[in-house]
């Protein structure tokens, strides 16, 4: 039998569909629908690719919709279906997509944890570009916590008067904007020759 009039074949062109329409609307609690359905004939049909692929969709919306244990739910478990099928891409991208999740709601150890492992799997596989890409995702979460510890740690220095420290800061720092334009109050930090005045490193507290 063809397989353009095997059924099971047939049924598992309708479960694409379904993802292919969840992918395409703006309507989170749709998609949801229709990646259930989906995950229904996959699961009718024990086909565990599709199963996982519904999985990792409906984490991923559950995403969107901030429901972050949901998400985390289904998409180890399209992570662990794509570990036994041996889908070492795939897997890839579910890990990616729990280290998503995490950064979402501010969990930035879990998230890079997880983008670190799917970096390893990436290596493992040897894509190129993928390994690239992975590498610029962890970068730029090591940027945004660098920004936010820089401008806790300008704050700190405004508050206790201390602008030779900014003025360092700032100089030495490859982040840009980290002041405000409209911060009149370290409008002059950033001119002048002086290089500012380093961070201290003090020894251990003796008692």
């Amino acid at each position: 039998m063809s397989a353009d009039t095997n059924p099971l074949s047939s049924t598992k062109d309708i479960a694409e569909q379904l993802l292919e329409q969840g992918n395409k609307t703006s309507d989170f609690n749709a998609a949801l629908n229709l990646y259930q359905q989906a995950l229904d004939i996959y699961e009718k049909a024990q086909d565990q690719a599709g199963i996982a692929s519904a999985y990792n969709n409906l984490g991923i919306t559950y995403t969107r919709l901030n429901k972050k244990e949901l998400a985390l739910d289904f998409l180890h478990k399209a992570l662990n279906l794509w570990k036994e099928i041996c889908d070492r891409e795939n897997e890839a991208i579910a890990q990616l997509n729990i280290g998503w999740v995490y950064e979402n709601v501010d969990e930035i150890l879990n998230a890079l944890e997880f983008y670190q492992k799917a970096l390893t799997t990436q290596e493992e596989i040897g894509e190129q570009k993928d390994i690239a890409d992975t590498l610029q995702i962890i970068g730029a979460v090591y940027e945004r916590q660098a920004r936010k510890l820089y401008r806790q740690a300008i704050a700190t220095y405004k508050e206790i008067g201390d602008k030779k420290a900014i003025r360092y800061l700032i100089k030495n720092t490859k982040i840009r904007d980290l002041i405000a334009p409209t911060d009149s109050d370290l409008s002059d930090v950033t001119e002048g020759t002086d290089p500012g005045e380093p961070p201290k490193i003090y020894p251990p507290v003796t008692k």
